[in-house]
């Protein structure tokens, strides 16, 4: 009985020894799978959050030239964050002056204040806090000339080719 009692216990030991051997790649690998899982799933969640913000237009209740004015009012004073690009858009900086750029459209109900085009930087786009001030100051800015201004359509966008090795241009669709 005690040879079988000492076998048994021997080779409980030597199964206990193996198995410490393969449980700690084991505990890893299935905490990696864990952690890209969870990272993924808050990736999504962020970008959906950061493209609907981005996506948010705003109704001017006036002509593409008193639009056009409100705008530019609006970003006077703040050229550390916006700045008046060469055709008439509006940037918004996060490295550069045209980061994301703004553009003011016809709509039927008078002009339509919308981003046209931005870049992620960091694997996100960084610059929907400063979208939506903009269309606070705008909505500001309106309020103060007693012009109308309500949420319009939400754009929906594209993500372009790569810039570098996880960043790109993104497009708003037609």
């Amino acid at each position: 009985m005690d040879t079988v009692l000492t076998v048994v216990l021997v080779v409980v030991i030597i199964a206990l020894l193996v198995g410490a051997a393969f449980l700690p790649r084991w505990v890893r690998r299935s905490s990696t799978a864990a952690g890209a899982r969870a990272g993924a799933r808050f990736t999504a969640e962020r970008m959906t959050q950061l493209l609907t913000e981005l996506g948010t237009t705003l109704r001017i209740q006036a002509p593409p030239e008193v639009a056009a004015a409100l705008l530019h009012a609006a970003v006077a004073g703040h050229e550390k964050a916006y700045a008046v690009l060469d055709d008439g858009t509006v940037g918004i900086r996060f490295v550069e002056p045209d980061d994301t750029v703004v553009r003011l459209g016809p709509d039927a109900e008078g002009t339509l204040l919308r981003v046209e085009t931005f870049r992620d930087y960091l694997g996100f786009p960084q610059t929907a806090p400063l979208w939506r001030e903009l269309r606070e100051r705008v909505t500001a800015e309106a309020a103060a000339r007693r012009i109308e201004v309500s949420d319009g359509p939400v754009s929906m966008f594209e993500r372009g080719d790569l810039l570098d090795d996880r960043n790109a241009r993104w497009f708003r669709r037609a």
